[in-house]
């Protein structure tokens, strides 16, 4: 049933592509280029956001309350570190929608290490009615044998590429960018035209052409003065980069990367437009709208796969909503004031050693339930007859 209900939703040829393009709509690649995860990589701000997601998860503390799934996870094998194996699946993942990793276990069944594998050359076998991973280096392995990161994907079984979903805003980049590197490879000169008053032979034509090629294109004839006799004009046909917009047009493309990937337009150090909130705000809606999803992915698939059920995974975001010092400081005191934290508890909270006398609680005496007169010299708070002064 799982094998009709998959190739219902995707042609059979899609199961374990990496390069589902084609079903997007009508073929662009006569007019933009078309865009594939590795060269994505190229353009700055995909590279910034992928790295940066990658990295961050890598480096979140995270922890498996099993303790053999949670050696494991601290350390996937004896070539790569805990951040080196994390940060690759995830970019992977980011990449090309998908990553594995062959999970190699003893004959008893205990775990001994995690593999990583090429996501581009795995594919997803449906023949036996069951997933199964077709592999280079290993033949076919049943499911539970490897670990498996996925983006967003129809099926829920295969991840579709973030770089082959959204084509359309990836070949717009890669446009602008070979339009920025060959005006500059022209010395930044917008497209002229060179106006003789005679009839000129095609030959003529080709040799003026020629020369002005040789003189004044490249970096390296930037500035050259151009100099035109026999009454020939030159007349701009094409505009500069300011004049066409490229830079806007740049801006809005990073900005579809933050939109793809959930990153904050801050994050790329790029400004596309107005920023609401503290930086405080921002990492929060980075949490949310992106760490956590990626997180919670990863998790299922590790207790899934490495548990054997009743294991809890637990990641420590705190790092990357932690408040500026103002903010600490203005918080605990408020928080100290108020009787709801000791003086310790707050040195805790910023890593300080606790000093003798600072664990009771302080209350301030506009505060209190009682014990204080007021400037007639008479607490209103205590009973009558029963005045209680400081």
């Amino acid at each position: 049933m799982l094998k009709e209900l998959v190739q219902r939703l995707f042609p059979s040829s899609w199961i374990g592509h990496n390069y589902p393009i084609s079903w997007l709509g009508n073929d662009m690649s006569g007019v933009v280029p078309t865009v594939n995860p590795f060269q994505a990589l190229r353009f700055t701000p995909v590279y910034r956001a992928v790295t940066l997601i990658a990295s961050d998860i890598a480096r979140i503390e995270s922890s498996i309350s099993d303790s053999q799934c949670d050696s494991l996870w601290q350390n996937p094998s004896t070539f790569m570190s805990a951040f080196e194996f994390r940060r690759s699946m995830l970019m992977n993942a980011l990449l090309w929608g998908n990553s594995f990793a062959v999970i190699n276990r003893t004959a008893s069944g205990e775990l001994v290490e995690l593999l990583p594998m090429l996501s581009e050359q795995i594919s997803l076998d449906l023949s036996s009615g069951r997933p199964r991973y077709k592999t280079p280096q290993y033949g076919v392995l049943e499911a539970e044998d490897v670990l498996h990161f996925r983006a967003p994907g129809l099926s829920g079984i295969w991840g579709e590429s973030p770089i082959n979903m959204c084509k359309t805003s990836m070949s717009l980049l890669s446009a602008q960018e070979t339009m920025a590197l060959k005006n500059f490879a022209n010395a930044g000169n917008p497209k002229i035209a060179i106006v003789h008053p005679m009839k000129l032979s095609p030959e003529a034509m080709q040799r003026i052409e020629r020369d002005y090629i040789s003189r004044h294109s490249g970096s390296e004839n930037a500035g050259r003065p151009l100099v035109m006799a026999e009454g020939v004009k030159i007349e701009r046909i094409s505009s500069t980069l300011d004049d066409t917009g490229l830079e806007a047009a740049r801006r809005y493309s990073i900005g579809d990367v933050c939109r793809i990937y959930g990153v904050p337009a801050s994050y790329l150090s790029e400004s596309v437009g107005p920023s609401y909130g503290t930086l405080e705000w921002l990492s929060r809606m980075y949490v949310d709208s992106c760490l956590r999803q990626w997180c919670a992915a990863i998790e299922g698939e590790i207790l899934r796969k490495l548990g054997s059920g009743g294991e809890q995974m637990y990641w420590d975001l705190d790092d990357f909503v932690r408040p500026g010092i103002a903010e600490q400081m203005a918080a605990l005191r408020t928080g100290v004031e108020g009787g709801f934290l000791t003086r310790n508890e707050a040195r805790e909270s910023l890593e300080l050693e606790p000093l003798p006398g600072l664990d009771a609680p302080v209350v301030a005496k506009n505060m209190g339930t009682g014990g204080g007169t007021t400037n007639k010299g008479k607490d209103t708070s205590a009973e009558e007859g029963t005045p209680n002064d400081f």
